[in-house]
């Protein structure tokens, strides 16, 4: 009796082990790849305040990175449920004074562009219409800097670029056109680490005006959409 229980045991654990074979192996023969062009617009935020105890403090001065155009690519392995993602953005904005000061020229400070690298993982919630599947994605990733400063706020060498840890999340919405095409419509949120702590880092114009990190957390958001193509 005990030995028929040991041969049940065993056949059950085998069939278990097939079953489980045949999952991986079903799995793996729908995965596909797709690829994806974009396009979309980058909402910036202020990235130096005024410093406590200088003259622009007063003056409740800021610089800003303005809202601008972006691009980039992403390649992913998916299957019915998600799928893995590695995707590249390029934006870049103006650095710009909210309000110029006495001494103080005019307001264009330069522009900073970034080259971001994310791997993403994405989710898919099928809806009522089949053509239609909501999506939404969390990443991981860095971001470099290149920080281009003009010749009126900036007496010494170009400050260097920085590759800087962030993390976002998202949500989407894939549109199926054909067979193969489809349309990915996505609003995502960038939280970029500066790796400088608050009112640290400064950094002063030749005009006396000192201004630090406005955040040791620098946030983004970016609305993108763009024609993905899948393939085996």
């Amino acid at each position: 009796m005990r030995h028929l229980r040991f041969t049940r045991a065993v056949l059950s654990v085998a069939a278990a082990g097939t079953v489980a074979c045949a999952s991986i192996a079903s799995a793996q023969s729908q995965v596909k790849w797709e690829i994806m062009p974009f396009a979309g617009y980058y909402i910036a935020s202020d990235l130096f305040t005024a410093y406590p105890g200088t003259p622009a403090a007063t003056g409740s001065s800021h610089v800003e990175l303005t809202n601008s155009f972006m691009w980039g690519g992403r390649l992913m392995a998916f299957n019915g449920r998600g799928g893995l993602e590695f995707s590249y953005t390029r934006a870049g904005s103006d650095l710009k004074l909210d309000r110029t000061l006495t001494g103080q020229n005019n307001a264009d400070v330069g522009r900073l562009n970034l080259d971001s690298y994310d791997l993403n993982l994405v989710g898919y919630e099928p809806s009522g219409n089949p053509k239609v599947t909501p999506y939404g994605l969390i990443g991981i990733g860095w971001s470099i800097t290149h920080p281009d400063i003009n010749q009126g706020f900036n007496t010494g060498p170009q400050v260097d670029g920085k590759s800087l840890f962030n993390f976002s999340f998202g949500l989407g919405a894939k549109i199926e056109m054909r067979d193969k095409l489809a349309m990915r419509l996505e609003g995502r949120w960038r939280i970029t680490d500066t790796n400088i702590d608050t009112n640290s880092g400064v950094w002063c114009d030749p005009f006396g005006y000192c201004y630090s990190y406005a955040s040791q957390w620098y946030n983004s958001g970016e609305l993108m959409g763009g024609l993905s193509y899948s393939f085996k």
